[in-house]
């Protein structure tokens, strides 16, 4: 896995290196919050229910600046606003650090939510901008992979700091390591306005809304929603409270997220390549299929060895999807409306991040933990045939169109 990674630098070049570089300490960042969060929050009094809206909070923040932001990186140029968005997750966490109840929590987890757009979505975008099209299904599983390190290391370091000197020594730790991650990009990330357009001149309004309005976009962005509500409702949100109620322990439960990520991250790079082979919507629906059995499985299980497996194969799903589809983004926009792309392809997630918590909180509350998995399961199975049956679709008229053209 090392040489393959070292091989995929060395053909890629030194800037996607920077930057999966500069993205790998930021998952770090996010993964020290993935497995405390909940505990934490649960121990200062917050709810179930509550919990969920907390989530929400970060969802809620990425719905409202997605696209404002992807449009705004097509005419300032995405290295000072991924730059921006690692310091959003310091203040996070530095946020998390100091709450004494559910106000500062809330602070928080709105500056995660533009911290992940700026700094993931954004990164996408750019990774987009400096590579070539027959070398970005590489450069895609390096930056996915680069991704999936990061929240391999994350959770253990946040599961062990949290277990040994308290969860707010945690959250200082990953807001120093923002800090730094926000110091290596603003060092290494070059680039203006993408296409070298002056600030200020980006694409028309006429032009991102055609972006926004095309068909196999809004196919790719409505899996990323399902995708989205997935990790952020049920994994990160509900899984660490279900695990301890099972009777897992606080590094038990950091450890299985390690291992989640661990496998998420060395399935990346083969993913980039699986996708380069089978094509991009292949592996999405895959990924969307074996999600669904992922979930409807841990709403049955109960031991640590069957929930290590079960939460490793939503992981491959995860990684997955992640690399077919910024992928797939990538390879059909270009540098002038890449962001406004990308912004609706997080858009979507942030729609799952935002309505999935507070659905499943509310079910959580109602029906107990088991359901919110089981109601995740289904869910998935429903989007898959619906993109099933748009692929279809898209598929023909492309074929008609095709057809329609040719003499």
């Amino acid at each position: 896995m090392r040489a393959a990674i070292r091989a995929g630098l060395a053909r890629a070049g030194p800037e996607v290196g920077a930057l999966c570089l500069t993205i790998l300490l930021a998952d770090v960042v996010a993964g020290i919050v993935a497995p405390t969060f909940s505990l934490y929050a649960s121990g200062l009094g917050v709810s179930l229910a509550l919990l969920g809206a907390l989530t929400t909070a970060g969802g809620l923040a990425q719905l409202v600046a997605a696209l404002p932001l992807g449009i705004l990186s097509d005419r300032v140029g995405r290295p000072g606003l991924i730059v921006a968005g690692l310091l959003a997750f310091a203040a996070a966490l530095l946020s998390f650090s100091v709450a004494a109840g559910a106000a500062l929590l809330f602070v928080g987890r709105a500056l995660m939510g533009l911290a992940t757009v700026a700094t993931f979505q954004l990164g996408a975008a750019h990774l987009g901008d400096i590579t070539a099209r027959g070398r970005r299904a590489v450069a895609f599983g390096l930056y996915a992979t680069a991704m999936g390190l990061g929240f391999t290391i994350g959770p253990v370091l946040g599961s062990q700091l949290a277990a040994r000197a308290g969860p707010r020594q945690a959250y200082l730790v990953g807001a120093a390591l923002a800090s730094a991650a926000a110091a290596v990009a603003a060092r290494t990330l070059r680039g203006g306005p993408p296409g070298g357009r002056r600030a200020g001149r980006g694409p028309t309004p006429r032009r991102v809304g055609r972006t926004l309005a095309r068909p196999d976009l809004l196919l790719v962005s409505f899996g990323n929603l399902l995708v989205g509500l997935t990790f952020a409702g049920a994994v990160t949100t509900f899984f660490p409270l279900y695990g301890r109620a099972v009777g897992l322990s606080e590094a038990t439960i950091g450890a299985l997220f390690a291992v989640r990520a661990l496998v998420s991250a060395l399935g990346r790079l083969p993913n980039g390549l699986i996708s380069r082979a089978l094509g991009n919507q292949a592996v999405m629906l895959g990924a969307l299929g074996l999600d669904a059995a992922a979930m409807l499985g841990v709403a049955h299980s109960r031991t640590p060895a069957a929930l290590a497996l079960l939460l490793v194969a939503e992981g491959l799903a995860y990684g997955a999807y992640l690399v077919a589809g910024q992928t797939y983004v990538a390879e059909h926009t270009d540098a002038p409306n890449r962001g406004a792309a990308v912004g609706l392809y997080a858009l979507a997630a942030s729609v799952g991040g935002t309505a999935g918590p507070v659905a499943l909180g509310l079910l959580a509350a109602r029906r107990g933990l088991p359901a919110v998995f089981t109601a995740t399961g289904w869910a998935l199975l429903a989007g898959l045939a619906c993109s099933a049956v748009g692929a279809v679709a898209l598929a023909r008229s492309a074929s008609a169109l095709r057809e329609a053209i040719e003499p």
